[in-house]
């Protein structure tokens, strides 16, 4: 009887840590091993194809095993094959690649090969104990060589077994990895990271991926239905995509990929997208943001880039310059393929608009060159139930008013009271319904001249009022305007109180020297401040003070609720909230930062309508001195004007009912 020959030896590698090195921080994801395996059987497959043309590809494929009692998983192809020679060179020798050396030798015939470090097989020893190796070279006369070793610098080589061409890789799982028995988890692995390999892949009897990546076929040659087909499968959406956009390059840089958009919720989430990066064919990473811009990430699909500088273990894309010139094709490609669809079928881009806009919008926020793409396709639908670029509302809106003014409403369903007014006077108004219009009005202010964008609830439109309107002045002097915003002002502040400085003070006095004997009585001085309740001043001495100065008091006074007086148009309109542009898209913009409470109308100025009836019975209670009847109108006035500005707490409701109640009593 033959004794069988055994060797044995040292693996040849730099250093003695190597193995605690590739466990521990090469691979970010212990998963990573299967793909490696995969891997290194498809190149063997890619080989023998190469060598053998007549091969047929069914009859190349990858099988993966499970033995859940021995603990092992065998990755077996009926590729290449090794000879013990060859195992030698090309696996005990770590770091010296057997895919450059074939390429090199067989640079005309060799398809796309995908390892280029010669690392991924040792990746096995992340979740192993022990791996073998049994490989039989497609050489003739060679005889099977079979490789163990135990995750150390020990190994053992001697003949196989392998009858057939091709290697077996056994993996003998450790303790902490025995989730890799389990079907599901083998799945899992192959559809993430080894989908779109060339040949199939096996596992019970099942074939487990795709093959085909669709962007590996020219947009000419791919139907409709095999690109939802295939965004389905890929993403396990039962839902069509919005549309997609192949991309397909070979110079300066060789980039293949599609591009879909799905719906997009009003809430921006880049955990919704997933573009996924692969190179030849093997799924690489999801974190894209040195290739792809965060804004893309809002989409789904596959990026291709058989030259991607990768590191050892492809989970992360290094610094390059070749890298910024592919994530500026791609935002280029994309914004030139929306122009397009904007300018050829404007009714499918308007189709589309209200799931992509948010989109859209985010991309022109964080890049220039987007934005400099889209800023001319940018839409916001109207009061005239269609779409308008800015330039076309301008073109529809003529006005030598500067700044242009260009009026928009959160939606169809809130202001709508002010939405009425301003179509009562054929003033159109954009809608602003994405939580990015704040932010991108701010952009497209700085970069478009004399144009401001205003919400309708930020300002009375001149349009709305009566600009002739003469007011009778009272024996004091006053108007009826300045006794409605008197009795507002009062009502609907704790105090009204005109606070002044020492030298503040000081500058009123020199000012309006008269008034100083007739303010007397109502000062109180307080730290170095003065303080005066102006509408504690009776009427017969405010009529001594010179022109502007009790007005000039009153602008002191901070009031969190200011009244303004206006003679509407809408006599029916008792009275509407209005608050600043610029504080109330400050509020907005801190509130999506912070995430936290904010009373958007802590501060406002009410527009009291003089016009309208119940104002006008206002003035009567007060002149009557029914006290409780004016401010509980007031009071409801108020209220009933905050309603179309925001929801009303179950307390706050509850005291409007209580209010309206009492005023049908009124009646």
């Amino acid at each position: 009887m033959v004794q069988e020959q055994k060797k044995s030896g040292k693996l040849q590698i730099h250093t003695e840590n190597i193995f605690p090195i590739i466990k521990k921080w090469l691979y970010s994801e212990h998963d990573i091993f299967l793909r490696e395996l995969i891997s290194n059987s498809i190149d063997a497959m890619q080989k023998r194809k190469a060598l053998e043309p007549e091969l047929k590809d069914e009859e190349l494929k990858v099988q993966i095993k499970v033995n859940k009692k021995k603990k092992t998983i065998e990755v077996i192809d009926n590729g290449i094959g090794m000879t013990a020679t060859e195992i030698k060179k090309y696996i005990n020798q770590i770091a010296f690649s057997g895919a450059e050396d074939f390429v090199e030798k067989f640079k005309d015939k060799q398809a796309a090969i995908i390892g280029h470090f010669g690392l991924g097989f040792y990746s096995s020893f992340m979740v192993a104990e022990r791996v073998t190796i049994d490989s039989l070279s497609y050489k003739k006369g060679t005889k099977p060589a079979y490789w163990e070793c135990e995750g150390d610098t020990e190994y053992k080589l001697k003949e196989g077994s392998r009858k057939k061409v091709g290697t077996t890789v056994t993996v003998y799982l450790n303790k902490d990895n025995l989730e890799y028995l389990e079907d599901h988890k083998i799945k899992e692995i192959v559809e993430k990271y080894s989908n779109f390999m060339p040949f199939s892949i096996e596992f019970n009897k099942e074939v487990l991926n795709q093959k085909e990546a669709l962007w590996n076929r020219k947009p000419k040659d791919v139907s409709e239905e095999e690109y939802k087909e295939f965004y389905k499968k890929m993403f396990h959406d039962y839902k069509d995509p919005l549309f997609w956009i192949h991309l397909n390059v070979d110079f300066p840089f060789n980039l293949k990929g599609i591009l879909y958009f799905p719906k997009i919720s009003n809430q921006i989430d880049l955990n919704q997208g997933k573009v996924k990066l692969f190179c030849n064919n093997v799924f690489v990473a999801e974190d894209l943001k040195q290739v792809v811009p965060e804004f893309l990430l809002l989409l789904r699909g596959g990026i291709d880039i058989p030259e991607i500088p990768l590191n050892v273990s492809r989970s992360f894309l290094q610094q390059d310059k070749q890298v910024k010139q592919i994530s500026q094709y791609i935002i280029k490609k994309i914004g030139d393929s929306l122009k397009e669809i904007f300018q050829e079928d404007r009714k499918k881009y308007e189709g589309f608009w209200d799931e992509i806009q948010h989109f859209i919008k985010y991309g022109m926020l964080t890049d220039e060159k987007f934005y400099e793409i889209m800023k001319d396709q940018v839409i916001f639908k109207t009061t005239n139930d269609d779409y308008v670029t800015v330039q076309e509302y301008k073109d529809r809106n003529k006005s030598d008013a500067k700044p242009y003014k260009i009026f928009y409403a959160s939606s169809e369903d809130m202001q709508v009271t002010y939405l009425n007014l301003m179509k009562e006077q054929g003033i159109e108004v954009i809608f602003a319904n994405s939580i990015m219009d704040n932010h991108l009005f701010q952009q497209m202010e700085m970069k478009l001249p004399e144009t401001n964008f205003v919400r309708i609830d930020s300002e009375i439109n001149e349009n709305l009022l009566y600009k002739e309107k003469t007011e009778v002045v009272d024996a004091q002097n006053r108007t009826e305007s300045e006794k409605i915003k008197e009795i507002f002002d009062r009502i609907l502040n704790d105090k009204v109180e005109a606070s002044y400085s020492k030298d503040e003070y000081g500058e009123f006095i020199k000012k309006h020297p008269e008034a100083v004997n007739v303010l007397a009585p109502y000062v109180r001085n307080q730290d170095d401040h003065t303080y005066i309740k102006p509408y504690d001043i009776p009427p017969k001495v405010r009529a001594e003070f010179a022109e502007g100065v009790f007005n000039e008091i009153l602008g002191k006074a901070y009031l969190a609720v200011n009244t303004e007086v206006k003679h509407l148009k809408a006599e029916n309109i008792p009275a509407m909230i209005v608050f600043n542009e610029f504080m109330r898209r400050f509020q907005e913009m801190n509130y999506l930062q912070q995430q936290g409470e904010v009373d958007f109308l802590k501060n406002h100025t009410i527009i009291v309508n003089s016009e309208n009836e119940i104002i006008r019975k206002i003035l009567k209670f007060q002149e009557k001195g029914e006290t409780e009847k004016v401010k509980l109108l007031v009071n409801y006035i108020h209220e009933l004007a905050l309603l179309e500005q925001k929801q009303f707490s179950g307390k706050e409701l509850h005291a409007f009912i209580e209010k309206s109640n009492k005023i049908l009593q009124l009646l």
